[in-house]
């Protein structure tokens, strides 16, 4: 009998067997409201006071924290930026642009090529639409925060978005985990919201794989019962993530979120057992215990503290699924 928690159980089990043990971030957030000069002090960079510490404990370990702590207070404002920019037709419907230079060829906004395409290669150029829409919402946002970064060092003042991008920068450029792949807060957040959208337009592209014949409107409840759950992927450790998108056949070689989810994967069943109106979970079997050595700490993805952020990415999926008629195209594959 499948319940509800079972992957949370496992994911969370396999992260022990691991060796590896979660610091909340919020509890940091919550020192960090009662007191701001906390993010400058010297606990803060050292696990946010975490106590015992493994001696052999990685420099990226204490990365880890700063950097996903200072995301965690920087991302409310991205998701209020995304939500207030997002592009709308007078009728309401979300206006997807074409994305530049998309190596499917289709523009959404061609009804007749639309029409004429075949259902994976309408998921593929979706997503890589939708990347791009996002890409370019994030870039605004980050342009205001380097923009009030700017503003505080030439009046001499200090805010929490200020004093957040600063960290966040200097602990980007300076540490072993971050500095070689040359991370910012436009990149790192980019390609975070990228494995969101995978993640939830895999988990829409399953419903008519695991259930073919239903309405709109069935699906659109069977995802809306089954998205929150989605989340408990994001608590893990990149690692773990990672991995469990390998072997649960949904992550590509090439590591791009443009991918339609192929009919062999392994992530997503079908359970009436924990919803009697039926609920698609996330299956245990891929999960395998993955860490570094002398990794022992992890915070889980920035995004499981900002309020109604992974909601807000599934949503988007949902309206634009919807729009374009994906239920009842992907069940001609």
């Amino acid at each position: 009998m499948a319940r509800i928690n079972d992957f949370a159980l496992a994911y969370n089990a396999a992260h022990e067997q691991a060796g590896l043990t979660r610091i909340s971030v919020s509890h940091i957030l919550k020192k960090i409201e009662e007191d701001p000069n906390y993010l400058f002090g010297e606990e803060f960079g050292k696990l946010g006071g975490h106590c015992p510490i493994h001696h052999d404990t990685r420099s990226e370990d204490y990365d880890k924290i700063v950097v996903n702590t200072t995301l965690a207070l920087l991302y409310p404002s991205l998701v209020q930026h995304m939500a207030a920019r997002m592009p709308l037709g007078e009728d309401g419907r979300l206006l997807v642009p074409a994305a530049p230079q998309s190596p499917y060829g289709l523009d959404p906004n061609n009804e007749e090529a639309m029409a004429a395409a075949r259902p994976e290669i309408i998921c593929a150029a979706l997503r890589d639409c939708m990347c791009h829409l996002l890409d370019a919402l994030i870039r605004e946002w980050a342009i205001g925060v380097f923009a009030e970064e700017e503003r505080c060092r030439q009046a001499g003042e200090i805010t929490d978005t200020a004093a957040a991008s600063f960290l966040l920068e200097q602990r980007l450029t300076s540490c072993e985990l971050y500095a070689p792949s040359d991370y910012n807060l436009l990149s790192i957040t980019c390609t975070g919201s990228h494995t969101a959208l995978h993640v939830c337009w895999s988990l829409i592209e399953s419903a008519p794989l695991l259930l073919p014949g239903k309405t709109d409107a069935e699906y659109d409840a069977l995802l809306r019962r089954s998205g929150r759950h989605m989340a408990a992927l994001a608590t893990g450790s990149l690692g773990m993530l990672v991995q469990y998108l390998g072997a649960a056949n949904i992550e590509a070689d090439d590591h791009q979120a443009t991918h339609v989810l192929p009919t062999d994967q392994r992530a997503f069943f079908l359970d009436y057992e924990a919803d009697p109106e039926g609920v698609i979970l996330l299956s245990t079997g891929p999960i395998k215990p993955s860490a570094q050595p002398g990794e022992h700490y992890y915070t889980g993805c920035p995004a499981v503290y900002t309020q109604g952020m992974i909601k807000f990415y599934m949503e988007l999926c949902l309206v634009v699924a919807d729009q374009y008629d994906v239920y009842r195209r992907l069940q001609a594959r």
